[in-house]
């Protein structure tokens, strides 16, 4: 997908199953969908890749979250790890082929840090009140301002993204969004992706 980025995160709320048939309708008009299953075993997490693959969803498609080793393995389109991860540089498997790689941050000066340690892009959040943030104040169109203003490599907005927020985190500077409920616990997925695409498209 060119242009402005459309990240998907799974939100722990769908079986393999259900995530594999929605996310081989969506992956056309999607930059990544993210595997991100914090309470998961690492069997877990591959047995779950393996249906999403048998489901007919791209490698190329996929990035797994906190587990860059099986992400490597695996050779599937990137892996994003968390803003409490040691050093990238420390990371061996963060350092192999061409998987693109990513990382969470909360500053300008975090984004700094992790753009000088060879990531591929940084994810800020969260930039509006979520429900999956709950109690934790959002950090806000300013900051996100910041961080953009700051990294050279591209910036994804993440945190209370709907379709009528997107041209806001895009005027801020950043590179796309990332979107979890707004996607998954839609009524109609597919439409749901659509409409962000649609919005991403179109603005310039």
């Amino acid at each position: 997908m060119a242009g402005y980025e459309l990240h998907v995160i799974s939100n722990g709320k769908q079986n393999w199953k259900a995530m594999a048939a929605i996310s081989s309708k969506i992956q056309l008009y999607v930059t990544a969908i993210h595997i991100r299953e914090k309470t998961m075993r690492a069997e877990e997490i591959r047995q779950g890749l393996k249906i999403l693959l048998e489901a007919g969803v791209s490698p190329g498609s996929i990035y797994i979250n906190g587990h860059p080793g099986i992400a490597t393995a695996a050779k599937v389109g990137g892996t994003h790890l968390p803003g409490s991860s040691p050093p990238l540089t420390d990371v061996e498997e963060f350092l192999q082929g061409d998987m693109r790689a990513g990382v969470s941050v909360h500053s300008a000066e975090e984004a700094l840090v992790r753009e000088q340690e060879g990531a591929d892009y940084l994810m800020f959040g969260h930039v509006f009140a979520t429900g999956s943030k709950h109690g934790l104040p959002p950090r806000g169109l300013e900051q996100l301002r910041e961080v953009t203003a700051k990294a050279a490599i591209p910036v994804i907005a993440i945190g209370g993204i709907t379709t009528k927020r997107v041209r806001s985190v895009l005027e801020a500077g950043a590179s796309g969004v990332a979107v979890m409920s707004g996607i998954w616990e839609a009524q109609d997925p597919l439409l749901a992706v659509r409409a962000y695409a649609d919005e991403l498209k179109g603005w310039r």
